[in-house]
């Protein structure tokens, strides 16, 4: 077992988030404790709570590191031509939920106990990927006003998230045979044109 003073303590808490991401890939959050945490990267269990304030500071913050990533994957998509960015940006969102769907379970499965509230450097990532995609569809909205491009943009965002959560759990069969990512797109499509928008692929 490694010695605590093997590693620094941002090396220990940059070990225990992979170790809880790992544990989330593999079981969901029903397998993530902080004794598992502790056992895979060879430490005691309260050298975790020296890292973090409980398993949910932990899994707030395994929460961020993938939001993070998501963001870079909608970044790069975003860099199309305008014409191009919806259906570069949700294939993107949709790649992303598929290649992870235990790690974005847990952005939505997990919940603070009643009185706690995310930490204030939380909120912010979730408005920057609103943003970025606003900024990303603003030249093919009708409604250029900022407060219309964020609206129209949390609708989409939420309707995307219907999808993929449905999709991810099994149970977008129940409702829908068709594949997720075309609802996706239609989704889309409908929100940037109206009802005269394609509705094809």
């Amino acid at each position: 077992m490694a010695r605590r003073s093997d590693h620094a303590p941002e090396e220990l808490k940059h070990l225990a988030l992979e170790a809880a991401r790992a544990i989330v890939v593999e079981e969901g959050l029903r397998g993530l404790t902080v004794r598992r945490v502790a056992e895979r990267i060879g430490y005691a269990p309260g050298t975790i709570y020296n890292l973090f304030a409980n398993l949910d500071d932990l899994i707030v913050q395994v929460n961020a590191a993938t939001l993070d990533a998501l963001a870079l994957v909608l970044v790069e998509a975003a860099r199309a031509e305008p014409a191009l960015r919806p259906e570069r940006l949700v294939d993107a969102y949709f790649d992303f939920v598929e290649s992870r769907p235990r790690l974005w379970s847990l952005l939505f499965e997990h919940r603070l106990p009643e009185g706690e509230d995310l930490p204030d450097w939380y909120r912010p990532k979730l408005a920057a990927l609103i943003s970025l995609v606003a900024e990303a569809l603003g030249p093919l909205m009708p409604d250029t006003s900022a407060a219309a491009r964020q609206a129209a943009t949390v609708t989409m965002w939420a309707g995307l998230h219907g999808i993929s959560t449905l999709a991810v759990s099994s149970k977008l069969a129940l409702v829908a045979e068709t594949e997720p990512r075309a609802l996706g797109h239609l989704l889309v499509r409908r929100m940037l044109g109206g009802p005269a928008a394609d509705a094809t692929g």
